[in-house]
């Protein structure tokens, strides 16, 4: 019964990254319609970071500051707040948990604080869901629902914060660390190997938040005795992955996508 519940939700995380991609070719092309050329977009950015690389959906550099966007393609009612580490998304087929996005695009903006040397005042992070979601408790104002806000958001702040010159040298500095194609390919291959070869001195990174993952064995139930790969952040995350069952997710992704388009 474990396995077939892991299964699932194996299938919803390979399900909700696959049309994900959809939500941010949703967002491009909206931000392409509805911003002049004072914002330069930038879409699905892989830089080098410190730790190995990150993945940031969209980023908007302009006179009035870097915006750097999370989007999230999500169906279904939205429970969270600014301080807990992760949401809730309840669909009629179940309740499903994510990291919060706040959270997450604040290691994105301090990754790109950190390769631009700016103060953290000159980004501005917002988080925008699709416009298929109903949020069921507060949420902070960088947190909107829907291409309107998402691009009002944006239009709202007026305040001049870069000069060309540093628009210019911001551009060219994340294009020098962005990672091209086969770059980034090469690193996911290389996580994949990195789990299914467990070796305490190379720990690769929890799927869901990011943080470095802990070579563990289970003790007790019908795994007893089998290693497992488990978040750092445990309690806080509790990420694992069963290093037996070598799932080939590719394959997954690609029953999905004939099966939903």
């Amino acid at each position: 019964m474990n396995d077939f519940l892991n299964f699932i939700n194996i299938i919803h995380e390979a399900k909700t990254n696959l049309i994900g991609n959809v939500g941010e070719l949703v967002f491009s092309e909206f931000s392409d319609k509805f911003l002049n050329d004072q914002y330069h977009i930038m879409n699905n950015v892989v830089l080098k970071a410190q730790n190995g690389t990150t993945q940031i959906d969209q980023i908007i550099v302009s006179k009035f500051g870097v915006f750097v966007i999370e989007i999230k393609n999500y169906k279904g009612w939205i429970f969270g707040n600014e301080h807990q580490p992760q949401w809730t998304q309840t669909l009629t087929s179940g309740k499903y948990r994510f990291q919060n996005p706040l959270r997450q695009n604040y290691k994105h903006i301090k990754a790109l604080q950190e390769l631009l040397n700016y103060p953290e005042s000159f980004f501005i992070s917002l988080v925008v869901f699709s416009g298929q979601v109903e949020f069921k408790t507060q949420l902070p104002g960088n947190v909107v629902n829907g291409g309107i806000d998402y691009i009002n958001f944006i239009k709202n702040h007026q305040s001049i914060l870069l000069s060309d010159e540093q628009i210019k040298t911001v551009l060219q500095k994340i294009e020098s660390y962005r990672l091209t194609n086969q770059e980034h390919q090469n690193h996911i291959k290389k996580i994949k190997e990195q789990y299914n070869n467990p070796n305490e001195n190379n720990q690769p990174q929890c799927p869901r938040c990011s943080n470095k993952m802990v070579l563990r064995t289970a003790k007790s139930g019908n795994n007893a005795g089998s290693q497992f790969w488990g978040c750092s952040r445990y309690p806080y995350c509790k990420a694992i992955v069963n290093i037996k069952e070598k799932i080939d997710y590719e394959v997954i992704n690609k029953l999905l996508k004939d099966i939903l388009f």
